[in-house]
């Protein structure tokens, strides 16, 4: 039957309405956030809805002040609970007729109230206001069709006692019962049991065919609540959805369920096009992480826009509306911790732009990483959160970890030991992400240092990930921070080389390293170092001024070269293991010499001088610093005779200058002339 007063599909008032005041009841920042983008959103529509302090509705509304619920015993709940269905019919009757936002709030409000009277503790956040304003509906069905007792006859404060010790209280010829609450954030109040979830719809089924009392002329709250539409929805619409569409889907008219779809796939395609763009618009990666902030926050204001529009307007019920509600809190958990991870990367990734910050005093890997834990925690966070609020008791598991905490700890530690020494290889710097190293018998190119690992490219192009933890306790030495990198070599000329010959390369090799321009010339160290198995050794040691690797190996590779020229001119010949035999007869000893030795140990032996084990100390104070050295005729002593003479000018005793000078210009050092060397004999 279609009519202006009868119809139970148009012009109805929303029962499960999430208005923008019901939401402001709720002390949340989640829901006042939320609120503040509904408001956004639906400005514009709203705009004719003139809210007036003090009133439910809006303002200049006369709609009467909400009074508050009174729970304090089962006559009070009960009569709280009639007095608001009185309050619903007359609202929906006023709704009806003008169809105005400022009804469709105090309808919300008052469906809010009744909801409240349930208790709804064990019912997920998720599904809460859904499963309340449900309950509610039925039990207005319920209440009116039944014979109800005089409010004088149920218990009240002062008959509380008298109700047992569970004090609870059953409604007469109906299964429902009005409970004390014991614990929990209602404690001490009187609400409809939580199995009245469960044993109303049941027991109204059995009494759907007693006539309803209501103004509205309905038959039945329930079968008229899920036609019930928004105040954007025109009447005439509704009334032109052909009969065979009014049937219920997923506790639904499919009217409504089709609208959603459809709804649905608009909101994805505007979703796919905001990524497309974005894609596009990615350049560079500070500009890449501005323009993928603009998906989760699109898919916020999607999310806020299409469930707004789903269950005020359209007022969606039932199973469908659950899974809207569903969808609608993962998705809007899921775009915020998207929308707070990207603004923590790029605000630090804005810090290390920063030009107020020195290059040197911040290491832009370091606060990357410190960037992904924050984000980390703070996602962990808000999806914990969510969690929550779809039911899943994860913040009840994490407040239940610290009896577990130990077993915990002792699980995590080796992903708290990587994590830590990630940190410590950020703050000691041993290795920097680019940098060649030596860890333990391998080498390798640093690549990246994450929160668990640090991965590494090998010399042969292979990536050697290690934790952390291990790599910070590796010995590691760091090639690209050398300042200059050292040429150690040793080459072998034949024993044939007579001293002059050695002296000469000596000196080539020297000056070819000073002359150099690759080369220190302070720390260049070139001598002879030992007599070998089949060679005389020269070791060169030498810093070459670079710190690549390419240029190194050019460097070494040309000394070398080098070298090779100076001993091939100089006559010499390289050594090479060998072994030479030579056929000939020896040379007689030297008799008178040896002789003349046997007499000089035979003297000392007779004057209680023999040298052995050791010298005596009138010996070794006599020839002490008496050779020439650096030796005769080099530049180094006569640099070494010009600072002597030099320093001997200034001094006093003219007596003294006259003593000490010798004739080749060393200081005389009271050693009879017997015993000097031949050279320093006068």
């Amino acid at each position: 039957m279609r009519n202006e007063t009868m119809s139970s599909k148009t012009r109805w008032a929303n029962p499960n309405c999430r208005a923008p005041t019901a939401r402001s009841c709720i002390p949340s920042l989640r829901m006042a956030f939320n609120l503040f983008l509904l408001l956004l959103a639906v400005s514009g529509a709203l705009a004719g809805a003139q809210a007036q302090p003090g009133v439910a509705g809006g303002r200049g509304d006369p709609v009467a002040t909400i009074i508050p619920i009174r729970t304090d015993s089962p006559r009070k709940t009960l009569a709280t609970f009639l007095r608001l269905q009185r309050e619903i019919d007359a609202t929906t009757y006023a709704y009806r007729e003008s169809k105005t936002s400022a009804e469709l709030r105090h309808f919300g409000v008052l469906l809010l109230q009744a909801a409240a009277l349930v208790d709804l503790g064990a019912v997920p956040l998720s599904s809460r206001r859904e499963t309340g304003e449900t309950t509610a509906i039925y039990l207005m069905d319920i209440f009116g069709r039944v014979d109800l007792p005089e409010l004088e006859n149920i218990p009240d404060v002062s008959a509380i006692d008298g109700l047992g010790e569970k004090q609870r209280w059953r409604i007469p010829g109906t299964p429902i019962q009005i409970v004390h609450i014991d614990d929990g954030p209602r404690e001490g109040e009187f609400l409809f049991a939580a199995s009245t979830i469960q044993t109303a719809p049941r027991f109204f089924e059995g009494i759907r065919a007693t006539p309803l009392r209501s103004q509205l002329g309905v038959e039945s709250w329930t079968d008229a609540a899920v036609q019930f539409t928004g105040p954007f929805i025109p009447a005439a619409f509704v009334d032109a959805i052909p009969d065979r569409l009014t049937a219920l889907w997923l506790d639904t008219p499919i009217w409504k369920g089709i609208v959603a779809i459809l709804a649905t796939f608009g909101a994805v395609i505007l979703l796919a096009g905001v990524v497309r763009a974005t894609d596009r618009g990615a350049e560079g990666q500070i500009r890449a992480i501005g323009w993928r902030l603009l998906r989760p926050a699109t898919l916020l204001a999607i999310v806020y826009i299409l469930r707004w529009f789903l269950t005020v307007q359209i007022d969606l019920s039932g199973q469908l509306s659950s899974i809207v509600e569903i969808g609608a809190i993962f998705l809007e958990y899921l775009a915020w911790a998207g929308l707070f991870w990207l603004t923590v990367l790029t605000f630090f990734e804005l810090l290390i732009l920063s030009p107020s910050i020195p290059e040197e005093s911040v290491d832009a890997n370091l606060v990357r990483l410190i960037a992904r834990c924050i984000g980390i925690v703070g996602v962990i966070i808000i999806l914990s959160f969510g969690a929550q609020d779809l039911g899943l008791p994860v913040l009840s598991l994490l407040t239940g970890l610290g009896v577990g905490g130990l077993a915990v700890a002792l699980a995590i530690r080796p992903t708290l030991e990587n994590l830590i020494g990630g940190i410590i290889l950020y703050i000691d710097k041993p290795v920097r992400v680019g940098d060649f190293c030596s860890f333990g018998d391998r080498l390798g190119t640093v690549e990246k240092i994450g929160v668990r690992s640090t991965q590494l490219r090998a010399r042969d192009r292979t990536l050697i990930s290690i934790p952390n933890a291990n790599f910070a306790n590796l010995e590691l030495v760091n090639w690209a921070q050398i300042d200059k990198m050292l040429i150690n070599a040793t080459i072998g000329v034949r024993y044939e080389t007579t001293p002059d010959q050695m002296r000469f390369v000596l000196v080539t090799l020297r000056e070819m390293m000073i002359a150099h321009p690759k080369i220190e010339t302070e720390t260049v160290r070139v001598r002879m170092s030992e007599f070998a198995d089949f060679s005389k050794n020269i070791n060169i040691r030498i810093f070459a001024l670079t710190n690549d690797w390419n240029e190194f190996f050019a460097i070494k590779e040309d000394v070398l070269l080098r070298v090779d020229e100076i001993v091939t001119k100089a006559g010499v010949g390289f050594a090479f293991p060998s072994r030479t035999l030579y056929l000939g007869r020896d040379a007689k000893p030297d008799d008178e010499r040896g002789t003349d030795s046997e007499r000089k140990v035979a003297d000392w032996r007779q004057s209680g001088q023999l040298p052995f084990p050791t010298s005596t100390t009138e010996r070794i104070a006599a020839i002490d610093n008496s050779l020439d050295y650096p030796p005769r005729g080099s530049a180094s002593a006569n640099a070494m005779t010009e600072s002597i003479a030099a320093a001997a000018e200034p001094l006093a005793a003219p007596e003294i200058e006259e003593a000490v000078k010798s004739e080749n210009g060393r200081l005389d050092t009271g050693v009879p002339a017997s015993e000097k060397p031949p050279q320093e004999r006068t």
